[in-house]
């Protein structure tokens, strides 16, 4: 008969190695699973903390204070027993950030959060305490205001060519017998097309100090513009790197337009929503005063003879921001100022309207399909037109005078 008697016990030896097992999965999966959740949160934490140390870098307030202000709201307080938070710029000794290529560090922030978890199950392995190290960067320098294009008074951001997308129209058209006159500035054309700037007309006269750049080619036998533009110039601009402005919540308000026998006053808000009349829609003509705000013209604008209007509500020739400047949105229509007429206007540049408004007098969206602004009068335009449509025609004396910028589509 065998004998048994040396096997006994085994069952016991197994059973502990089991148990051991066990805790150890229980410590994987309870106590991994706070230290995960613990990470997760001091990535968080470490996050905040540095945008709100950049922002106050940015402020000249105390960065490192904001980070730990920052922190402590998030749990942790950086007492140096369970937390500890470090807030250093990148460009200290002995810190370490992985900055894209040619950055500048001092303009980087880093937060470290150190924390200790408590383990539950681990402890009985022998593990009572689970580390987590975070850190986050965020770059804290003040944003850079620059002119568009270059400081360009007339853009065409227009990408393809005629024919394109529906469009008619060449990227760049002057046409008429008036005179374009840019100062200080220059003319750019954004078209790689091999003929992105056509010159039709018999007599115009284009002038600018700083030249016209077309990226595109120019039609055989431009006269008329000086300096003559210059193809294949620069390189293409990607309009989605520019900020266009956002007018409707000023259209919600219905403009109006009073006075009678030529003198007049408008207030913004909406014209002409419905019908196919077309701003200012009175007579006879005369003078138009603007008041200082947002006009949004559903119909366009139609400017006949012997128009004087003005942003000037005074009229005391100056130019007064706290009360004069007018922003001019066409969502739909046809921007038309036909011959005779006398237009001074100054777009608003004070600190009560947006900065996406300042500085803009005119602003036609790419989803009014208007075939083109048509200026056939004398124009005194200050500060910026921004206009997404086909192409200009300049039949009378345009002058550009302070900082206009126009684009166009």
């Amino acid at each position: 008969m065998l004998n048994r008697n040396h096997e006994k016990g085994q069952a016991i030896i197994i059973i502990a190695f089991a148990i051991v097992a066990l805790v150890g999965f229980a410590a994987l999966a309870v106590d991994g699973g706070r230290v995960l959740s613990a990470r997760r949160h001091a990535q968080n934490a470490a996050d905040t903390s540095a945008y709100a140390a950049a922002l106050a870098k940015i402020k000249g307030e105390n960065y490192t204070n904001a980070a730990w202000d920052r922190a402590d709201s998030n749990g942790y307080d950086n007492n140096g027993a369970t937390n500890l938070v470090e807030v250093h710029l990148c460009s200290e000794t002995g810190v370490v950030c992985n900055l894209p290529t040619g950055s500048k560090a001092s303009d980087y922030i880093q937060v470290k959060i150190t924390s200790h978890v408590n383990t539950f199950f681990a402890r009985i392995l022998g593990i009572k305490q689970l580390t987590n190290r975070v850190q986050a960067v965020a770059k804290a320098t003040s944003p850079v205001t620059g002119s568009w294009f270059s400081g360009k008074a007339l853009v065409s951001v227009m990408e393809g060519c005629k024919g394109d997308n529906g469009d008619n129209n060449n990227p760049f058209t002057v046409g008429g017998n008036g005179t374009t006159i840019v100062n200080n500035s220059g003319i750019f054309v954004n078209s790689a097309c091999s003929v992105a700037f056509v010159d039709n007309g018999n007599s115009n006269l284009v002038t600018t100090d700083q030249g016209t750049c077309v990226v595109g080619g120019i039609q055989a036998g431009v006269n008329g513009v000086t300096p003559p533009p210059v193809g294949h110039c620069g390189d293409q601009i990607n309009i989605n790197d520019y900020v266009l402005p956002n007018p409707d919540a000023y259209c919600a308000q219905e403009g109006s337009i009073t006075g009678s026998g030529g003198e007049y006053e408008a207030w913004p808000g909406s014209f002409n929503t419905s019908g196919n009349k077309t701003f200012p829609d009175v007579s006879p003509s005369g003078t138009l005063k603007l008041h200082k705000g947002v006009y949004c013209f559903y119909n366009g604008i139609s400017l006949n003879a012997n128009w004087n209007i003005t942003t000037d509500t005074n009229g005391n020739n100056v130019h007064d921001s706290a009360t004069e400047g007018v922003f001019f949105y066409v969502p739909g229509g046809d921007v038309t100022f036909n011959g005779g007429s006398d237009l001074d206007l100054h777009a608003i540049d004070s600190s009560d309207y947006p900065s996406t408004i300042q500085k803009y007098l005119f602003y036609i969206p790419l989803s009014n399909k208007a075939n083109r602004p048509s200026p056939e009068t004398a124009v005194r335009i200050c500060w910026t037109a921004v206009l997404e449509t086909t192409r200009w025609t300049a039949a009378a004396e345009m002058i550009r005078c302070s900082a206009v910028w126009v684009m166009i589509r």
